[in-house]
């Protein structure tokens, strides 16, 4: 997603709860919407995109829904414009490497073995790829599609069989005993995944409706979250030289 530049709207009135602060106008930066008063006295209303539960146009104006039961009441002639500009701000894809502590991380790596680094990039992947995708998107459906759920499981699975298959080139109890660890250890991951895409076919019928993005949006980031704390389980038991059934 490209940087965005800052809008303006010019609001015919402004009621905060149950108090109306008059003509004002709104300013949409990247991270927060703000009200400022036409009286230099009047404090400025910020409202953190994060904050924001829902936004309805009508009637010539919005009514935002903030966390809390708060609401934002705005009369403005630009009214579906300004909310469809709005909605582009708080459906913005959540920081994801963040979460990520392990990845890239030597002294989250346990394990010791040569080929850690190159297996710890392969199993997040798929994650990191379907990322790149999303972020080059042009709308949310084009998001959510990015991160398809089942292809990632798939992607995931494929890795973990590589990786028994290249300690176990043939067939018998230790190949199969290190391949049901690993897709036990990556059970988290596929519960994950499988909320993300069950949000994922909500969001995409529920079209520009902000709560069912949010939904989507925290499952994306709990998915990981989730991956991380896999592979350093994952990792510990790579790193197990010989197994046995």
């Amino acid at each position: 997603m490209s940087e965005r530049s800052q809008s303006t709207f010019r609001l015919d009135s402004a009621r905060i709860g149950a108090t109306d602060r008059g003509p004002a106008t709104a300013v949409l930066d990247d991270d927060t919407l703000a009200i400022l008063m036409l009286s230099p006295d009047d404090t400025a209303v910020r409202v953190p995109y994060s904050t924001i539960d829902d936004i309805l146009a009508a009637g010539g104006g919005l009514t935002i829904s903030i966390h809390g039961g708060r609401e934002l009441t705005l009369a403005c002639e630009e009214a579906e414009s300004f909310r469809g500009v709005l909605l582009a701000r708080c459906r913005a894809l959540p920081e994801l490497t963040r979460t990520l502590r392990a990845f890239g991380s030597r002294r989250a790596q346990h394990g010791t073995r040569e080929t850690a680094a190159g297996e710890q990039q392969r199993f997040f992947a798929p994650l990191l790829t379907a990322r790149m995708s999303a972020i080059r998107a042009a709308d949310i459906v084009a998001v959510a599609a990015a991160f398809d759920a089942r292809l990632i499981a798939a992607e995931v699975h494929r890795t973990l069989r590589a990786f028994v298959a290249e300690r176990y080139a043939e067939a018998g109890p230790a190949r199969r005993a290190l391949e049901a660890e690993l897709l036990d250890l990556c059970e988290p991951l596929d519960v994950a995944l499988a909320a993300l895409g069950e949000a994922a076919r909500t969001l995409s019928r529920a079209g520009d409706d902000l709560p069912a993005w949010r939904t989507w949006s925290t499952r994306l980031g709990g998915t990981f979250e989730i991956a991380d704390r896999v592979w350093i389980a994952l990792d510990v038991a790579l790193d197990t030289p010989v197994w046995h059934p």
